[in-house]
């Protein structure tokens, strides 16, 4: 197979191949903190299918839906460090998601971060009918009079929108609850709001000159729309795409985490198999294992602190 991991998880798995010769004793359980039948549970279960092929292993996806991933997390959080439990997740989860619940029954250090997995394509979405072709543009037509509507699926997007509103001095009428990207898209499609942040979805509808993704919402470049504006133009200096993430319980041993880490990311970042046919088609390889992922996870905290600081009244 040819592997197409980052430089960053090729040299963790130069540095563990001394401890590779781990592996699980039995089943290992795959809690998956999102609902059965989606993008993210294909996913998951997808990789879990890889790692069976490629080592023997035996995988048990389970769907453990809730809270924005807080379920999972807790389930995560209380199962016994042995290499026997892990989730998949988002960073989310552990960065904005605990600040913004309070207690949401654990913290960002809980967890051994094995490795990240995938980006969104997070973008700020318009028909292309209505003639914009950056956030600027929107923020113009805001500032001379019209009534822009903004359409969004989380509370930390909710956030982002008005953020964005804020540092350009417009105010956006943010419709909020949309349950995920696709039901953003359908909204802008139906005229039902200007704008919306949409995470993948659009793609097909930009390729066909349909939609236009106005801004670029992630920390690497839109595949389908590279030249998408940098959410830096127009005064954000923050990145709004999801990362799916592969966790364990705290205190795993240093073989354990080297090895399911190794696994991991080796399946997705190989060609041929089922998870990086996936992840290409529809998401964007991000590998990223051992202290790098869990540095990730921890400058997204650190970045969810200062947009709630920023959007606080």
């Amino acid at each position: 197979m040819k592997t197409l991991v980052t430089t960053a998880a090729a040299v963790f798995l130069s540095a563990s191949a001394a401890i590779a010769d781990w592996a699980p004793t039995g089943p290992v359980k795959v809690l998956i903190g999102f609902a059965a039948g989606g993008g993210a549970d294909s996913l998951a279960r997808l990789i879990a299918e890889d790692i069976e092929a490629e080592y023997g292993w035996t995988l048990i996806p389970e769907n453990l839906p809730g809270s924005g991933g807080a379920v999972m997390a807790r389930a995560v959080k209380d199962a016994a460090p042995d290499g026997q439990t892990i989730g998949v997740g988002i960073t989310d989860t552990f960065a904005y998601g605990v600040l913004a619940a309070r207690d949401p029954g654990y913290t960002t250090g809980d967890f051994t971060y094995l490795s990240t997995i995938a980006g969104t394509q997070m973008g700020i979405v318009a028909k292309s009918e209505r003639g914009w072709t950056t956030m600027s543009e929107v923020i113009e037509a805001a500032r001379s009079g019209a009534s822009i509507s903004f359409g969004t699926m989380t509370p930390r997007l909710a956030d982002a929108a008005y953020y964005i509103g804020k540092v350009n001095n417009v105010e956006f009428n943010i419709v909020s609850g949309y349950k995920g990207g696709r039901a953003v898209l359908n909204a802008i499609t139906a005229d039902d709001v200007d704008i919306g942040w949409v995470a993948g979805p659009q793609k097909a509808g930009v390729e066909s000159g349909d939609l236009r993704n106005l801004a670029n919402g992630e920390d690497q470049p839109l595949a389908v729309s590279p030249d998408a504006q940098e959410l830096s133009e127009i005064g954000v200096d923050f990145a709004f795409g999801a990362t799916f993430v592969a966790i364990a319980p705290a205190g795993l041993s240093e073989a354990a985490q080297g090895a399911l880490s190794e696994a991991i990311a080796t399946v997705i970042g190989s060609e041929g198999t089922k998870s990086n046919a996936f992840i290409t088609r529809v998401f964007a390889l991000k590998v990223k294992t051992g202290e790098a992922a869990r540095g990730f996870v921890e400058q997204e905290l650190a970045d969810a602190e200062a947009l709630l600081d920023a959007t606080a009244e």
